[in-house]
């Protein structure tokens, strides 16, 4: 019901937008504009789904079905994306992962390794007498999130302020990370996708973060409020 609410607001934004800007290559009815807004929702979905996905071979397979002259049946096509999204391409990820963490740790010597498999290099120490100690404490921080191809996903310096949260509500990359450094410490950190989103990812987010994904952040530890016991 919500797909279908989201699918109509979306079709009376286009045909007022079509309206609006007319021209030889607007849609002619309400028709049209339905059918562009169904481009418009299936499209963001796959987006969010696989970004790396071949749009030219969806619209192929669109026009195949539609036109009942598929190369491949329905139920063989569910099977084949539900085994490729669901074992080969998280393995595919898994292993791409383990090789980019273990290129970081054989090529940088600043670069060390806690118990966990956590990759960190240590920036800036800061005041080793004001580190975060309980997973409770709260942290003020400026950070920056990249994929291991070196995209930002996320970014408190792009947003222009601090962010603060308790050291138990973030993934366990950056609970086990932060405790690392000092107040007015820096740190970067190399996380494995098991101390990150693990096989499920973050698909939604505005900069999809795929299945077994390893994460760098650069972390910079601006404050700290360790946690106390209520009376």
């Amino acid at each position: 019901m919500k797909k279908i609410i989201t699918i109509l607001a979306v079709s009376a934004i286009a045909a007022t937008a079509f309206i609006s800007c007319g021209g030889a290559s607007s849609p002619k009815s309400e028709l049209d504009s339905v059918a562009y807004a169904l481009g418009i929702d299936i499209g963001t979905s796959l987006r969010g789904m696989d970004s790396t996905i071949d749009i030219n071979k969806v619209v192929a397979g669109l026009k195949d079905a539609f036109n009942k002259n598929n190369k491949l049946e329905h139920e063989d096509a569910v099977n084949y994306l539900r085994e490729y999204y669901t074992v080969r391409k998280p393995a595919q990820a898994k292993a791409a992962g383990e090789a980019f963490l273990a290129d970081i740790e054989n090529n940088n010597r600043n670069v060390q390794k806690t118990d966990s498999g956590l990759l960190y290099e240590i920036i800036e120490p800061g005041d080793q007498s004001q580190m975060p100690t309980d997973d409770r404490d709260m942290v003020k921080v400026m950070y920056e999130g990249k994929l291991k191809d070196g995209q930002v996903f996320d970014s408190s310096y792009e947003k222009g302020d601090t962010i603060e949260f308790a050291l138990n509500r973030v993934i366990r990359g950056w609970t086990e990370g932060m405790k690392l450094i000092g107040k007015g410490g820096k740190v970067k950190l190399y996380i494995p996708s098991d101390l990150a989103y693990g096989e499920y990812g973050q698909p939604r987010s505005q900069v999809p973060i795929g299945p077994n994904e390893p994460l760098v952040f650069d972390i910079e530890l601006i404050d700290i409020e360790p946690y106390t016991e209520a009376e």
